[in-house]
């Protein structure tokens, strides 16, 4: 069951990455949030995938790791400057390799919810250290789901966030070309399945690598319309939720309460 209803809202900056320059990319996101208010209540300012340091591998041993770092203290600094909760991710060491991690600081400066992405991307498993465990927080009595890119390809992880209480997913993402379809329809479907809000934020520009990344950040809602949808532009756009919408979907289109996840397993195998 949800509780309360309560609004909230999502600041989705989309922004390039300089590719190993912290620096600049703090002061790039500084930049583009100079003149944003904060809307509502609860408030989730939300940072693309990596946006700080890149997928440049070589540049990792030189920078060092950003959570607990030079990131995790930036995010901190602007949760407090803007009254928000604000959503990152940057590398953790992790032995000989590196946690891909996303970290949330609360309105006060505070870190208060840590994610390891769980599905590193293909080569990425040579440099990044998948995590262990989905994570559900509570920001301000809204329950918050966390992933990252790739973990969107896995319904089964929103499932369970969803199953486990979660109103809202927020999704930092480097999603590049030529997978621009695969983006808005996996996003729009993780919202219609589970019948929460979906909050995504893309990267744009190039990388290092000759890649394009084509941004379409987006909130969908629980009845899976797109809220917004910025194309390839470097722009913060705020939109609003509600988790009452919830209920109500769920109340009008009843698949949540018509599941039998106890018979998902029980398959009968048979032959012509």
């Amino acid at each position: 069951m949800m509780g309360d209803s309560l609004d909230f809202s999502v600041a989705l900056v989309q922004m390039p990455c300089k590719e190993g320059n912290r620096e600049e990319n703090f002061r790039l996101a500084k930049e583009m949030l100079a003149q944003h208010k904060t809307s509502a209540n609860r408030e989730f300012i939300i940072l693309p995938e990596l946006f700080a340091i890149g997928f440049r591998y070589s540049d990792y041993e030189r920078a060092g790791p950003g959570i607990l770092g030079a990131t995790s203290d930036f995010i901190q600094q602007v949760a407090e400057e803007h009254s928000a909760y604000v959503v990152a991710t940057d590398i953790e060491s992790a032995g000989e390799k590196y946690f891909n991690t996303l970290m949330v600081a609360n309105p006060h400066g505070n870190l208060v919810a840590t994610y390891r992405k769980l599905h590193p991307f293909q080569d990425e498993k040579n440099t990044f250290q998948g995590g262990d465990t989905g994570v559900v927080m509570d920001a301000g009595g809204i329950k918050v789901g966390l992933e990252i890119c790739y973990d969107v390809r896995f319904p089964e992880l929103t499932r369970s966030l969803a199953t486990n209480g979660a109103e809202l997913i927020i999704m930092p993402a480097a999603f590049p070309d030529p997978r621009s379809q695969h983006w808005d329809t996996l996003v729009m479907a993780r919202a219609i399945e589970n019948q929460v809000y979906f909050a995504a934020v893309n990267r744009v520009g190039f990388g290092f690598d000759g890649k394009t990344y084509f941004g379409h950040s987006q909130l969908v809602d629980p009845w899976g319309v797109r809220r917004t949808r910025i194309n390839s532009d470097v722009a913060v756009f705020v939109n609003k939720g509600d988790t009452s919408m919830i209920s109500d979907v769920r109340e009008q289109i009843t698949c949540w309460q018509d599941r039998v996840p106890e018979r998902y397993d029980q398959i009968q195998f048979m032959r012509e």
